[in-house]
């Protein structure tokens, strides 16, 4: 379906990036680059792939990538081509759209946008060429609290200017980093949205909330240097045997080594009974909770941390006792809370985490 680059077609490639006027509209973001002419026909893209990265404090990175087929003989022609592209103009291919584009969602949303660190580049391996394009569209997305809101940065005075992807075509929008994905209007991969042309998007479809906790800051610790400065090189000793002493015998208790040690009594009790001096049997509780936590699934490490503190607990000390990341943890709550397993409330600037009906009206943890 897309033809081969041939090499007296490459020239063309770079005058119709370089001479194409300003577009009308900002809709031409709809229209591959290379058909982007007036007159003399031009080798279009084999693919393009515009990726998103949003950026923590608002910001957005596009990358836009065409690749082109090359033939064997063709690839020093597109070296040539690739490095003119490399070196031109504000005009050069997807820019000027992006630019018209950014007008519209700054005059719909209110924001004041600029596209800045424009960055031009191309790439050659066997057989495939590609002309890359890269820029930072500010404000893009809303920032507000622990949330990172994108989708009203897509809209234009006539509904949206990214309204379709052709066949060959496709987005991704990737989340900030250590943010997870609050809702979407798709299936989510890895934290990322993918969308595969040919498709048409109605406005305010792609709708996207970040949401992410962050690092509570913490007063760093004394270096142990500081620590000891001054202390008695014969203190430190006598400490250190002491804590080798009771990890020895906290060992000896782990390993049942302590089965060996006579059982102290005490004797009848008042009913002339022995019961006093038997030990107590280990309760069917206690060997269940020596449970391998690393055997259990995340969702099961989720729920038996819930019965350990009395079905209930904020997300924020979940993330603390797991030790995962924020994204990590707020990906499988969510998961939980559509499958019903648990409650997500919101309560002020944090989450709640219970188990379902689980009466909250006293929680004050």
């Amino acid at each position: 379906m897309t033809p081969r680059v041939s090499g007296a077609l490459l020239l063309l490639v770079l005058f119709a990036l370089l001479a194409t006027p300003p577009l009308a509209t900002a809709a031409a973001i709809d229209t591959p680059p290379a058909q982007q002419t007036t007159g003399t026909p031009a080798p279009v893209a084999e693919n393009t792939t515009f990726a998103l990265q949003i950026q923590s404090n608002g910001d957005a990175k596009w990358t836009i990538t065409d690749t082109y087929a090359l033939e064997e003989s063709d690839t020093e022609s597109f070296r040539d081509t690739g490095e003119q592209f490399a070196e031109g103009d504000d005009k050069a291919a997807w820019l000027p759209a992006f630019r018209e584009a950014k007008d519209e969602a700054s005059a719909v949303t209110g924001r004041e946008m600029e596209i800045t660190d424009v960055d031009r580049r191309y790439e050659v391996s066997d057989r495939k060429g590609q002309l890359i394009l890269e820029f930072t569209w500010t404000n893009f997305a809303v920032v507000t609290g622990e949330n990172i809101v994108v989708g009203d940065a897509f809209n234009s005075t006539d509904g949206t200017w990214f309204g379709t992807l052709t066949a060959d075509q496709r987005l991704v929008i990737s989340p900030p980093p250590e943010y997870g994905v609050e809702s979407a209007p798709s299936a989510v991969d890895d934290g990322k949205l993918i969308f595969e042309g040919r498709r048409t998007f109605e406005p305010g479809y792609l709708s996207v909330v970040y949401t992410g906790e962050q690092p509570t800051t913490q007063t760093p610790t004394e270096a142990p240097e500081s620590m000891f400065s001054g202390v008695d090189s014969t203190w430190i000793g006598g400490v250190v045997l002491m804590v080798l002493l009771v990890g020895a015998v906290g060992y000896m208790f782990k390993t049942g080594y302590t089965d060996a040690l006579p059982s102290v009594t005490t004797g009848t009790d008042d009913d002339g009974d022995d019961s006093a001096g038997t030990a107590a049997p280990v309760s069917d509780t206690a060997a269940s909770d020596d449970v391998d936590v690393e055997l259990l699934s995340d969702e099961e490490r989720v729920e038996r941390l819930l019965e350990e503190n009395g079905g209930r607990m904020k997300q924020a000390r979940i993330v603390s006792e797991t030790g995962w990341s924020n994204a990590k943890v707020s990906q499988l709550l969510s998961a939980m809370d559509e499958e019903g397993r648990i409650d997500k409330l919101r309560i002020g600037r944090e989450n709640l985490i219970s188990f379902p009906d689980e009466d909250i009206t006293d929680f004050d943890e």
